[in-house]
């Protein structure tokens, strides 16, 4: 019976999941999903979401399949619910029913209020069978960029940093303007890869002042996260590298600085900078911005409770005097190595599936 295969069920869920996050440099602000066709144990296609604009998962999953009518048996699985209303493309369920696919497993309702259980219903209304809610903690987790902008009204927040052996996060004093590296060019890759994987990246005034960073994504192909800095002061001179290499930046303001060719967000001078960000990148649909420092602005980070996972990279060297690195009163959610870096992830809540190093 359909219903009572749920370690096969589970199994295919888990294949919807890696598909999705061959979206995870491109899908977003659209969610992460992946979709399976089955019939008994065979695959007859899958699809993923790839970007913005394009087919939805289970779209991409019927294209491949072909035109050939669509088994009565097989089963499509994805993680997140069908969507029901006309956005840039039709909607799903209405193509599920279409072609005849009568029974879908569904990882997870989709929260987006257009859609919130109605492509649920219009499945079972149409006559198919769906079990939802399989693996519902795993896709979550998978999607928790998406949810937490539709549920809690702000990007996802990563907070990222690299501190030494003896927990410096820079050594003094500085002789010159630059990054010091701490971690190992491996790491540096990862880092990387995790930027194409969060749509804006945010440091503060010293941070530029000091490093000069140009937080581009270099080793690896993927998207380009939108630099964000937050300098209230105007310290942080016009030749930096984030203001004058023609990449897309936004600075954060305590007065306009109309020497610089780029925008700006004024904040005043009572207002909490940090909720003021946040909410202006709510507005533009980003869902997600990886924090990478310094010391102040993630302090500020972690002080106000306003952040999601923490990525802390410990390097094989000691600087002996510098700026000490912020530090988490919790037990990492999970540890690993990279390149002779050790990297703990912290989570401010509670881990569910796999993070993907």
């Amino acid at each position: 019976m359909f219903t009572d295969q749920r370690p096969q069920h589970e199994h295919w869920m888990r294949r919807c999941l890696e598909l999705a996050r061959l979206g995870a440099a491109s899908a977003a602000p659209n969610p992460m999903v992946g979709a399976v066709l089955v019939q008994g144990d065979r695959v007859l296609a899958e699809g993923w979401h790839k970007v913005p604009g394009s087919g939805h998962a289970e779209v991409e999953c019927l294209r491949a399949f072909g035109d050939a009518p669509v088994p009565h048996d097989a089963v499509m699985y994805v993680n997140l619910e069908p969507c029901a209303h006309h956005g840039r493309t039709p909607p799903c369920a209405d193509l599920l029913i279409k072609r005849g696919v009568n029974h879908v497993v569904v990882g997870q309702r989709d929260p987006h209020p257009q859609v919130a259980g109605a492509g649920i219903a219009k499945l079972m209304n149409a006559g198919a069978a769906v079990i939802e809610g399989l693996l519902e903690h795993e896709c979550r987790w998978a999607q928790r960029r998406f949810l937490t902008s539709l549920e809690k009204g702000r990007p996802y927040i990563v907070l990222k940093w690299a501190r030494s052996q003896d927990g410096l996060l820079d050594q003094h004093p500085r002789t010159a303007r630059g990054v010091q590296r701490i971690s190992s060019p491996t790491t540096d890759v990862l880092v990387h890869r995790w930027r194409t994987e969060e749509q804006a990246i945010l440091v503060g005034s010293r941070t530029v002042l000091n490093d000069d960073p140009s937080l581009t994504v270099r080793h690896v192909h993927g998207r380009q996260p939108l630099r964000i800095v937050l300098d209230r002061g105007g310290i942080t001179p016009d030749t930096s590298t984030l203001y004058a290499d023609g990449g897309p930046t936004l600075l954060f303001t305590g007065s306009t600085r109309p020497s610089l060719r780029l925008e700006q967000v004024r904040t005043h001078p009572h207002e909490d900078p940090i909720r003021a960000i946040l909410a202006a990148l709510h507005q533009r649909d980003i869902r997600s911005v990886l924090v990478e420092g310094g010391a102040t602005l993630i302090g500020q980070f972690i002080a106000s409770g306003l952040w999601d996972e923490a990525r802390v990279i410990t390097g094989e060297r000691s600087l002996g005097t510098g700026t000490p690195a912020p530090v988490l009163e919790r037990a990492p959610a999970l540890e690993n190595w990279c390149g002779g870096d050790h990297i703990a992830l912290y989570t401010n809540g509670t881990l569910h599936g796999t993070w993907d190093w």
